[in-house]
């Protein structure tokens, strides 16, 4: 056995004993300490570290394929190597455009090390949407999974483009695997390679020419990550985050829910990584403290089960409708042992539906309850969380992570609210983004000033209580929520309105067991048009300007949309039609 394994192996012992030491100062509220001190540096940075504690650790598992941290690193390190050589440049902004792969990972952890700004897309996100995306990165560089290619292909000549590299999620598949993959589920893009068009592996051999040290040294607070979101005004907009926001938030949730973090613990990552909680919790999170993540490309509901037995999941993080499903398959009494952890966020869960849950996982084996978190992608996906003292209790989201104020505003009067009443959840501190890209009104709307502090505002209404934990209890802004992503009525609307039969529309969302929630659009037609037409019409204009999630899963006509005393459209009549 070769010296190096062994010393490895009583140093990583002597580590998670010290973690284990260190972990008795963490978890409790009213022993916070005043001034935490966060890691100076970018999120490479700080899986870099931890690659230097914990190196045959497994860092990301990927179907049969595993992947220990310092092969992570050397991985990462090989990928920013090829983005030098291809002339990539610290400060840029270079687009992900993936679903959960072990590339998509190298790709963004690189991107973060050459000192450049991730700029996040949806696979799924409609051209025009993608070309939006881009355009407003103004990015030159872009990786693209294989299915998403022939959207990119047609809108690369309205952007900056000058490098696509193009990958299949089924390259680092083990050979087994990816037989199967392809057999069931395999599409056949046909790419059309040039200098501007390139695969995975060529793009990796560029790596050969490249002399130096592709590392820069960044700051905590550089731009590090854009993801779009719709905001608290319904238009899609980027939203700029930080180093720090992601690192503060890991090192902030240690210290909230310490028993989330172990080396030897995995998480199962099927929120995507263009989704802040995703990225956040079921990436850079268990990276940060020498765990295992499981990616998970696309979900399957029907490999769920097989997918926590086979790879011993010990934490689910996941949306609600996800957890609900959980409940609807049929396992054997001890089979969700090894879940010790089940966080839910992305949306509200009712009380009914957690205990229902709850018993599902203590019938089945599990000693884990559902653990809530709350956040918006403007505030890095999650700044409230729920310890297991509270967790079981109605509408209750949480304590927010430290150093995170969260006060409720009254309003009325744009004051703070008193304990116990109802109001808008604000939040300032280490998680809130650094703005809008390219908006900077916008920017200024999304913030309030109380008493000489800034603060966001969320658009979501809840109240504290004597304790300090935060309780949910609806949404300010008008927001659908279905299988966990925003979707946001305004922009359904207007993509309605493109078609020349319809006079006037309304989008509401639809309680719906499977999603959560589904898009329902009524429709008022031109006097003379034919229903059968419009809808044929919508399909093609849907198809075009949403991404998948967001299309409507049922179109209503009606003669005249319902308004209120202030000939506002009556969205609450239309959602009890």
């Amino acid at each position: 056995m070769p010296l190096e394994f062994v010393y490895n192996k009583i140093r990583n012992t002597l580590r998670k004993l010290d973690m284990r030491l260190e972990r008795a100062k963490y978890g409790h509220i009213d022993k916070m300490p005043k001034n935490i001190e966060y890691f100076d540096g970018g999120m490479y940075d700080a899986i870099y570290e931890a690659s230097c504690k914990w190196p045959h650790n497994t860092a990301i598992e990927y179907f049969d394929t595993q992947i220990t941290y310092r092969d992570l690193i050397k991985k990462i390190n090989r990928v920013a190597a090829a983005l030098k050589a291809i002339g990539a440049e610290k400060g840029e902004r270079i687009t992900i455009c993936m679903p959960n792969t072990p590339e998509a990972i190298y790709m963004f952890y690189a991107i973060n090390e050459i000192g450049a700004v991730a700029n996040m897309i949806h696979p799924l996100s409609s051209e025009k949407e993608i070309e939006d995306y881009l355009n407003q990165s103004e990015s030159r560089i872009m990786l693209c999974v294989d299915i998403s290619y022939p959207k990119v292909e047609a809108i690369i000549k309205e952007t900056k483009l000058e490098q696509v590299v193009v990958v299949s999620p089924t390259r680092s598949m083990d050979l087994i695997v990816r037989t199967i993959y392809k057999l069931t589920k395999g599409r056949k893009n046909h790419i059309k390679k040039s200098q501007h068009i390139i695969t995975w592996d060529k793009f990796l051999s560029k790596a050969n020419r490249y002399v130096g040290n592709p590392h820069a040294r960044v700051n905590s607070k550089d731009e590090a990550v854009i993801m779009y979101s719709g905001g608290t005004t319904g238009k899609p907009k980027g939203i700029i985050l930080t180093n720090l926001n992601f690192n503060a938030q890991a090192l902030g949730a240690k210290y909230l829910v310490p028993e989330l973090f172990k080396p030897d613990y995995s998480f199962m990552a099927f929120l995507p990584n263009f989704h802040a909680f995703g990225l956040g919790c079921c990436i850079h999170m268990p990276l940060y403290f020498g765990a295992r993540t499981f990616l998970i490309p696309q979900f399957n509901p029907k490999k769920f089960k097989s997918y926590i037995k086979k790879y011993k999941v010990d934490i689910l993080v996941g949306v609600p409708t996800v957890f609900e499903y959980l409940t609807k398959i049929k396992f054997k009494k001890d089979d969700l042992r090894n879940v010790k952890f089940v966080v839910s966020g992305g949306d509200m869960i009712s009380l009914t539906s957690k205990q229902i849950i709850n018993d599902f996982l203590h019938k089945h084996g599990s000693k884990a309850v559902i653990e809530n978190g709350y956040g918006l992608t403007e505030a890095s996906g999650g700044f409230i969380f729920s310890p297991r003292s509270v967790a079981e209790e109605p509408d209750v989201i949480g304590y927010p992570i430290p150093d995170n104020e969260v006060i409720i505003m009254n309003l009325k009067t744009k004051k703070p609210a008193k304990l116990g009443e109802d109001g808008e959840i604000l939040v300032r501190g280490l998680s809130v983004m650094k703005g809008y890209l390219g908006k900077p009104k916008e920017t200024a709307e999304a913030f309030i000033k109380i008493n000489n502090k800034k603060y966001l505002r969320t658009g979501d209404i809840g109240y504290a209580d004597e304790r300090g934990v935060i309780h949910f209890r609806s949404r300010l802004k008008r927001m659908i929520v279905s299988n966990g992503y925003n979707i946001y009525p305004a922009n359904i609307e207007d993509v309605t309105l493109k078609c020349k039969d319809v006079s006037a529309c309304a989008v509401v969302g639809r309680e719906d067991k499977l999603r959560g929630e589904k898009v329902v659009v009524f429709v008022v037609p031109n006097e003379g048009a034919s229903e059968r037409n419009i809808r044929k019409e919508l399909s093609n204009i849907y198809k075009k300007y949403l991404a998948r999630y967001e299309a409507p899963r049922e179109i209503r006509f009606i003669n005249e949309l319902p308004k209120t005393k202030l000939a506002k459209v009556d969205f609450k009549a239309l959602e009890q039609l």
